[in-house]
């Protein structure tokens, strides 16, 4: 069997019969997850490009915004994960094949919203269906228990993970002697 392919208790006694073998990075969650993500990825981007010409970034700005009257690119950012850079450049693509587009924000004056257009949204209502399926292909490996309780270890994984984030940057902070806090400098972009 390949290495890569090993389970957790094949790996076990693999290293109980080697001594010299230290941990294993395969053990760890954050490991795990990042895998996971990436082949699910995989399939997901495949189906989205060759059907709808759409890449993983441009979906999922799309579908952060089905539903709402409309996100700052700072909030679509923060949401997709994006820095802002990169959020720019998918936005920029997507208003010119009409599917997104800029709006004044009703709350700010100065404020720009981003919307997806009556085309986008006839395009997200195409992809969304696909999108639900693969979710429930992947999860119908779990029994109805398990599929209930995963949304909440999730989030507690992610309120953690953020947690960690702001502990290790303010430590960071304290270490460097800086006047002006990261939260100040990013706007707190993590926060939800």
């Amino acid at each position: 069997m390949r290495k890569g392919n090993e389970s957790r208790t094949e790996r076990a006694v693999a290293n109980r019969e080697d001594s010299s073998a230290g941990s294993d990075l395969r053990d760890l969650v954050s490991f795990q997850l990042r895998q996971l993500t990436n082949i699910y990825t995989k399939g997901s981007s495949s189906a989205y490009e060759s059907r709808f010409g759409l890449t993983m970034n441009e979906w999922r700005c799309m579908a952060l915004l089905h539903g709402k009257r409309g996100m700052s690119m700072n909030r679509l950012a923060e949401h997709a994960q994006f820095d802002r850079g990169l959020a720019s450049r998918t936005v920029r693509g997507l208003e010119e094949r009409g599917l997104l587009a800029r709006e004044a924000d009703v709350n700010d004056g100065r404020g720009v919203v981003i919307t997806l257009t009556a085309q986008g949204k006839a395009l997200v209502s195409q992809v969304f269906p696909i999108a639900e399926e693969r979710n429930a292909r992947l999860l119908s490996c779990l029994t109805r228990a398990e599929r209930e309780i995963l949304p909440g270890i999730l989030e507690k994984l992610m309120n953690q993970a953020r947690a960690m984030l702001d502990q290790e940057r303010e430590e960071a902070e304290l270490r460097s002697g800086s006047s002006n806090s990261w939260q100040e400098k990013e706007g707190h972009r993590l926060s939800v």
